[in-house]
C-alpha cells in the first residue's frame, strides 16, 4: 500500500502529528512508465529518498486515489534506513521520499503521484493523493503491506500541482534476494536466504 507520513499543521489527536498514508483504489490502469530522470523543483524541497522500515499505524484517512482508499496515520516520524534505490519486494517494506514545501511556499492543490507495475486484478499503475505537505519536512512512501503490491520493476514518486510536476523519485523494485540489506536492517536475516 502507498504511504505517506508527514507532518501535518492542523490539529490531530496524534501524538507528534505525523501521518503514514496507504492509499487505496487507484485511478489508471496500463504499463508503468519508463524511467526518468530525477529531479525536484521549487517550492518542494527533497530531504532523503529511499527505504524505511515499515511503523505501525495509530489510525487511518480517506484516500479515494488510492488501491486502498485510506492512507495509515502513525505516531512517529520516520527516517531513510537506506538511501538505496534498489527496493527489495517484501512485506513490511517502506519506499519513498522525505520532503517538504519551502517556507515561502505558493498555496495550491499538491498531488502525490506513484507510478508502479500493474497492481491487482484492475491492474492499477497509477494511485493518487493528497500529501498534505507543509513546512516540516516528512516522509510520502509506499508500504508493502499485501501481496498483490509485490511488483518488481520501476516505481516513481511525483508531486503536482496544476498539472506540473515539480518533483520526482525513482526506484526499482527487485525480488527481495537481489536487495537483503533493506531487510536485515529491518527485520534481521529471518527474511534473507
Amino acid at each position: 500500500m502507498l504511504t505517506i507520513t508527514h507532518r501535518h499543521r492542523q490539529v490531530r489527536a496524534l501524538a507528534l502529528g505525523l501521518w503514514l498514508a496507504l492509499p487505496a483504489p487507484a485511478l489508471l490502469a496500463g504499463p508503468a512508465p519508463a524511467p526518468a530522470t530525477d529531479f525536484t523543483t521549487a517550492p518542494v524541497e527533497l530531504e532523503e529518498a529511499g527505504i524505511y522500515c515499515g511503523t505501525d499505524p495509530v489510525g487511518t484517512e480517506p484516500a479515494p486515489g488510492t488501491e486502498s482508499g485510506y492512507i495509515l496515520v502513525v505516531a512517529r516520524d520516520q527516517q531513510a534506513v537506506s538511501l538505496n534505490r534498489r527496493v527489495p519486494a517484501a512485506l513490511g517494506i517502506s519506499f519513498g521520499v522525505r520532503i517538504r514545501l519551502a517556507p515561502d511556499a505558493p498555496p495550491g492543490a499538491y498531488r502525490m503521484v506513484v507510478h508502479h507495475p500493474p497492481i491487482g486484478p484492475e491492474g492499477i499503475t497509477r494511485e493518487v493523493w493528497d500529501p498534505n505537505l507543509g513546512g516540516a519536512f516528512g516522509v510520502r512512501s509506499f508500504l508493502f503491506e499485501h501481496e498483490r503490491e509485490l511488483q518488481p520493476g520501476p516505481w516513481s514518486f511525483e508531486v503536482e500541482r496544476d498539472g506540473t510536476v515539480l518533483m520526482r523519485q525513482s526506484f526499482e523494485v527487485v525480488p527481495a534476494q537481489q536487495a537483503p540489506d533493506a531487510l536485515d536492517i529491518c527485520f534481521g536475516r529471518a527474511f534473507t536466504s
